[in-house]
């Protein structure tokens, strides 16, 4: 399979390494090199950190590319007490790279580095590279429109295993999805975008990059009704991502500008075994000549059918949970008999199948999550294509399912770099912006669409910025 992420760079090393009295000249006084991440703790009491320059300045004794060229610099100040110099692969070109954001994983042990490139054509593009302490992994590409402008990207990760029906017996895998999320100019002005990377095993599912423009997927009723507050531009460029509630889901907060809201949406990555399931039944439909046979034989037609269809649910599916299982092989049973003549009137056999592979993944999902529902509707949430793994002599899909959870009007800042901050279950969140020394911030209320009055803190000796944008997470995590 092409493009590894996990194959390692021959080659890249550490710069230099020097004794810890350099690390408090560095950070502690002297000259400092612009920092353009915050620092982030990894493991073994590592900390790690992303200067932006050129190549001279940041590596005054480097050969790898020319003293001009823009790049990115990795600090690693080791738990040891050494302070470690790397180049970030991909950053050594041409281009002006900026914006980078960092997040460590524990589960892997890997640092991953997003950040944003632009030349002289105007072609901005979003990077992204992994760190496992020592070694580089390959780097690749996850933009969209590479002819637009575009903010600073950011990322979390999500972990899960699975089970393919081919596989041999107990034989799993690991699967991760790197969720990246940034904003970037459109003809209908700034929107957001997000780019989901997945893994099996250490290695990239797809090649090909699906970009998904999130300000699509607000509700009708807030598109119908929308706020009448104008978004500051500054707003609608700091989108986020951040954990969510399950250990399979992220949480997307963003301004949208067109309908005055900040928006929270859920995105979550349903068990593999349910997507392999519902294209399982979908072929099994598509198969099944059902629109024609309806003209013919009617209502036998569809309860045939429809039988047969539940029938290989619980065959191909023995894998899912029983009390899962019945209920999706019920529910297909049940959209297949209520709805299979409008269906097939609406686009044919393709409109049957998408409704059963639909309503397999989204209430499945939910029970996942151990909110197994009776009735599910199959337009809760939506379906995203995240990656299609090459497997035998077909493939797997990688679904993401994305649910708004809250849209409340967009609050009002003042001067300053803003930063938002979403709880897990995405019902609370919290705003910052800084001028100076100051943070100020505000924060959704209680039962209540609406956000608190605004509130400061003060960067100084008793409290660093890095304290402070901690401690504002940490709240806006406990706002349920």
């Amino acid at each position: 399979m092409k493009g590894v992420l996990s194959r390692c760079l021959s080659g890249v090393r550490p710069d230099f390494t020097v004794a810890i009295a350099v690390l408090a000249l560095t950070f502690g006084g002297g000259v400092l090199l612009a920092t353009d991440s915050p620092p982030l703790l990894g493991k073994n009491g590592d900390v790690y950190l992303v200067a932006t320059g050129t190549y001279g300045d940041l590596f005054p004794n480097g050969r790898e590319t020319s003293t001009d060229a823009d790049v990115l610099r990795l600090e690693a100040r080791r738990g040891s007490g050494t302070l470690e110099h790397y180049l970030v692969p991909g950053s050594e070109s041409d281009d002006s790279d900026r914006t980078p954001s960092l997040f460590f994983d524990a589960a892997t042990g890997r640092l991953y580095v997003v950040w944003s490139s632009s030349n002289a054509s105007t072609l901005t593009r979003i990077n992204l590279a992994s760190f496992d302490g020592s070694i580089w992994s390959e780097t690749i590409e996850v933009s969209g429109n590479i002819y637009s402008e575009k903010s600073a990207p950011r990322l979390a990760v999500t972990h899960d295993r699975f089970q393919l029906a081919g596989g041999a017996a107990g034989e799993s895998s690991t699967r991760t999805v790197l969720h990246v999320v940034w904003s970037e100019g459109t003809s209908d002005g700034e929107k957001v975008m997000y780019a989901p990377v997945v893994l099996v095993d250490g290695e990239l599912a797809s090649t090909w990059r699906r970009v998904h423009r999130l300000n699509d997927y607000t509700t009708d009723a807030l598109a119908n009704d929308p706020f009448s507050t104008q978004v500051p531009e500054a707003l609608q460029t700091a989108p986020t991502v951040d954990a969510g509630a399950e250990s399979n889901a992220v949480v997307i907060g963003f301004a949208d500008s067109a309908t005055g809201a900040l928006v929270q949406l859920e995105l979550s990555t349903p068990a593999t075994e349910l997507s392999e399931l519902a294209d399982s039944v979908a072929d099994h439909l598509e198969a099944s000549n059902l629109c024609a046979r309806i003209e013919n034989e009617e209502s036998g037609a569809i309860s045939s059918v429809a039988s047969a269809a539940r029938h290989h649910i619980v065959v191909f599916g023995r894998r899912i949970q029983a009390r899962v299982l019945g209920q999706l092989a019920n529910g297909v049973n049940d959209v297949l008999t209520k709805g299979a003549s409008a269906l097939c009137q609406d686009g044919g056999l393709t409109s049957v199948s998408s409704a059963a592979r639909h309503h397999i993944v989204v209430f499945g999902a939910r029970a996942q999550a151990g909110e197994l529902l009776e009735g599910t509707a199959s337009s809760d949430g939506y379906m995203l294509l995240a990656a299609a793994q090459e497997y035998g002599d077909g493939y797997v899909q990688h679904l993401a399912r994305l649910q708004v959870k809250s849209e409340r009007i967009a609050p009002m800042i003042g001067d300053g770099e803003p930063t938002i901050f979403v709880s897990p279950k995405g019902a609370g969140a919290v705003v910052v912006w800084e001028n100076g020394n100051t943070l100020t911030y505000v924060e959704t209320e209680a039962n209540d669409e609406g956000w608190s009055s605004s509130h400061t803190l003060q960067i100084g000796s008793s409290l660093s910025r890095s304290e402070a944008y901690s401690i504002l997470r940490d709240r806006a995590r406990s706002l349920e």
